[in-house]
């Protein structure tokens, strides 16, 4: 017996790292949705490791390895990185398939929370922010809906705070005037680094998210949106609202270009970008508030969707919608 109990440790300490569940002792299923409204995804299986992104409720990604309650993830954009167990409801192939056919919800408010019950006065159960998707619920009451979280817990939240989201992606608007409308509205808002929601945003997670909300996704880092759409000089008269913006270190002798910053165009002379907070910034020194750093690329992503160029359409997304 204790030879047996022997071989048995001896086994397992042969595994590799990363490989057992803290719950089970094995692999998660390989397939899971975020189960909270935003989840943070860190370098490293640890809490004081840098926050590299942010996924929101949802959201299917792909489970790639486990540390003791930490997951390693792969999202959409796509961008691997490391979550905690709770944040994630696990599913198998057919049960992934089956939610992303399922009809949702998607919520357009900022920040509300579900409750258990259609009443403010009851226990909220959790929060949902803008982009967060729930399935739907068969419950109706009043200026209530039921929702199904990803774990399969019942909710309610006001209906004027949700949409379909099917109709809503149809609806979507890609023109310079509404991705220039869906990054002010956050003006103001902290700087987070690897922030991705109305809770904070870094430079690359606000672009995204406002290309998102007019139904276009783009790649998660500034160094892999500069490579979308197409090449647009480097004068201001020649921008239009919604081009992306770059900043960074030129390109000298053996050191190549190298992108650290994105801000987006959105008319006379005038950016939106993530730097400290979200803020506007003239492009002139004698505009308000200039921000007069060497601009090393502008990219012109309308136009350019769905053409093989690194910007796709959310409709078409199998992320999102499945064979649809």
């Amino acid at each position: 017996m204790k030879r047996l109990l022997f071989l048995l440790l001896c086994t397992l300490l042969c595994l590799p790292a990363g490989t057992l569940s803290a719950q089970d002792g094995a692999m998660p299923s390989r397939w899971a949705v975020v189960n909270v409204s935003t989840s943070n995804l860190r370098l490293r299986p640890d809490y004081e490791s840098s926050n590299e992104t942010q996924a929101l409720m949802g959201t299917v990604v792909q489970v790639l390895d486990a540390d003791r309650y930490w997951r390693k993830v792969s999202t959409p954009e796509p961008y691997v990185a490391w979550t905690n167990d709770l944040a994630l409801a696990y599913m198998s192939e057919e049960e992934k398939d089956s939610y992303l056919a399922a009809p949702k919800w998607i919520c357009t408010e900022d920040w509300v929370f579900a409750y258990e019950s259609p009443s403010e006065k009851s226990a909220r159960v959790c929060d949902l922010c803008a982009g967060c998707l729930v399935r739907k619920s068969a419950g109706k009451r009043k200026d209530w809906v039921q929702i199904l979280l990803p774990d399969g817990k019942n909710a309610w939240v006001k209906a004027a705070y949700l949409a379909d989201f099917e109709t809503w992606t149809a609806s979507r608007t890609a023109n310079g005037e509404a991705l220039a409308a869906a990054a002010c509205r956050y003006n103001g808002v902290p700087y987070v680094w690897g922030g991705m929601s109305p809770h904070g945003f870094d430079c690359s997670g606000l672009v995204r998210f406002a290309y998102f909300q007019c139904g276009i996704l783009l790649p998660r880092n500034a160094r892999e949106q500069v490579l979308c759409g197409e090449a647009v000089p480097v004068r201001t008269e020649a921008m239009l609202p919604g081009d992306l913006v770059f900043y960074g270190t030129p390109a000298r002798g053996r050191s190549p270009l190298k992108i650290t910053h994105v801000a987006m165009y959105i008319g006379d002379g005038r950016i939106i970008h993530a730097s400290q907070r979200v803020r506007i910034c003239s492009l002139s020194e004698d505009g308000p508030d200039p921000y007069t750093r060497q601009i090393l690329a502008v990219r012109r992503i309308l136009g350019h969707v769905d053409s093989g160029e690194g910007a796709v359409s959310l409709a078409g997304s199998p992320w999102y919608f499945g064979g649809k």
